[in-house]
């Protein structure tokens, strides 16, 4: 054979096998797939829950309208001089609640349990000619709800099942025009705590069930009142169990309230920022 033609035919089948070799070596390499944030999900999906708990959109008190009583209470909206807020100090209807609602045809609902309420009130005395004079301010409220509401929507079903216990105070008491309504307040702070277990079972391939059960603890958060419930400050520890599509999970962690409607949630040590509006009920990543 002709010692060229060997030396050729050696660098192509070298040639051949390298090719080979590098072929077998890209068919080994996975393809790249993306990640789901899982805990991203979970973090969002506490933030609504705790939302829509303090907004009232499972039942009970909306902390973002001041001093007020819920619309199933007998002296809702009321207004009262400086000179009857007396009479609402230590006031507290204590209520068996059991009312149905309707959304013309298509949400339906029953709720039932208990709701106690409270005012708290200042007690102060002002200079007049002849000595001192007592007056009363109301100062803020107390109030426990334990609440449950079954219904159905044209998604599916649901349950909620709501205990909340609340200490509210108003942070701008000098202000003297106090009314049940809330509507010369202008920051309060909330303390207290909250089981919030939110059930769904979805009736359309479209839409996935979903639930979470949580525990919050409410510290010094203060709500401003003129900023839409905007939570400016404060902080709430949770333990929480539930899925997202499909996956079953359980996060203890913390949450601050910054102000501007923003949220930070830590899990684990990760940070996940939510905008929060009590308004609406709505929590949505930043």
């Amino acid at each position: 054979m002709n010692p060229k033609f060997k030396v050729l035919l050696v660098i192509l089948t070298g040639v051949v096998l390298f090719y080979a070799a590098c072929k077998k070596e890209n068919k080994a390499v996975p393809v790249p797939i993306p990640v789901v944030d899982t805990m991203g999900a979970i973090a969002g999906q506490i933030a609504q829950n705790l939302a829509q708990t303090l907004s009232g959109t499972y039942g009970g008190v909306n902390i973002s309208k001041g001093l007020i009583l819920p619309e199933f209470t007998t002296r809702s909206n009321s207004k009262v001089s400086v000179n009857g807020l007396f009479d609402l100090c230590t006031f507290v209807p204590d209520s068996i609640v059991n009312y149905s609602t309707n959304v013309g045809d298509t949400i339906k609902s029953q709720a039932s349990g208990l709701f106690k309420f409270y005012f708290g009130c200042d007690t102060v005395k002002g200079p007049r000619v002849n000595g001192y004079v007592t007056f009363s301010f109301l100062n803020g409220y107390a109030a426990y709800d334990s609440l449950a509401t079954i219904g159905l929507a044209p998604r599916g079903a649901f349950v909620y099942n709501v205990k909340a216990f609340y200490e509210v105070k108003v942070l701008d008491s000098l202000n003297k025009n106090l009314t049940i309504n809330g509507s010369t307040n202008k920051l309060i702070s909330v303390n207290g705590s909250i089981k919030s277990f939110i059930d769904t079972t979805a009736t359309k391939k479209t839409v996935m069930s979903s639930s979470v059960h949580a525990y919050y603890t409410l510290t010094d958060v203060v709500v401003d009142l003129t900023k839409k419930g905007d939570m400016t400050r404060g902080t709430a520890t949770f333990g929480a169990i539930g899925d997202v599509n499909n996956i079953k999970w359980y996060y203890t962690g913390t949450m601050k309230f910054l102000g501007n409607h923003q949220v930070s949630i830590i899990i684990k040590n990760k940070t996940y920022n939510y905008n929060m509006d009590l308004l609406t009920g709505k929590a949505t990543t930043i």
